[in-house]
């Protein structure tokens, strides 16, 4: 399955809008699920869209009330480029080896966010000078892991332009470059890749350590 809708999830992004008495439209965009993105997010050039998906045949099912209707459809190459099949399908696995290290880093950020809220509720029914040099090094510990990841100083859309972009928007940016055309990545952006994507290992394994 590369995507689903429903009626009843509570992802915006996978959510069909109401059903009104007589004929319904969904659209799809042709693309996989995008990448994770958290309250008040904002970067600069960083796409988090999922990839286009391949030229080729697939299938849509239709569930409603456990009953499903199927129906195949095919997706056509632009006949003006001239792109193998194999290189439709690098790029798709590159931008979904990108989206996926972005949902992860931002998955971690959203954990970090509600742990820190949780300590510090638990902070203040606790009032024991142990508990808050303890509380006081993992929040400090949390927004540092935080802060390489994501530009935290970032409030509106000007503050990228004066606050440099860390590491999801790096990643992200490189979504957003190699979507420009069709064809497969360029070597650079596997090197690039590859080592944003070890800096942002290495934070993340500073916090689950």
């Amino acid at each position: 399955t590369i995507n689903s809708y429903s009626t009843h999830t509570e992802e915006k992004s996978q959510k069909i809008k109401e059903l009104k008495k007589g004929s319904n439209s969904h659209n799809w965009n042709l693309r996989y699920p995008e990448a994770k993105k958290f309250d008040g997010m904002i970067f600069w050039w960083g796409s988090l869209a999922g990839s286009k998906v391949n030229p080729g045949e697939y299938t849509v099912s239709l569930n409603i009330n456990g009953k499903s209707e199927n129906q195949k459809f095919k997706v056509l190459k632009d006949p003006r480029l001239n792109i193998s099949d194999e290189d439709y399908q690098e790029q798709t696995d590159f931008i979904n080896s990108v989206n996926d290290k972005v949902t992860e880093a931002h998955e971690a950020i959203i954990e970090m966010r509600k742990l820190k809220d949780q300590i510090k509720a638990f902070q203040k029914n606790h009032k024991i000078e142990i508990i808050d040099l303890k509380i006081s090094d993992i929040d400090s510990t949390l927004s540092l892991i935080e802060k390489e990841l994501y530009q935290t100083q970032n409030k509106s859309g000007q503050d990228p332009l004066n606050f440099p972009i860390k590491l999801t928007n790096k990643l992200a940016h490189l979504n957003s470059l190699v979507q420009i055309g069709d064809g497969k990545p360029t070597d650079q952006m596997y090197t690039v890749r590859d080592e944003l994507t070890s800096m942002i290992d290495k934070q993340l394994n500073n916090y689950y350590d």
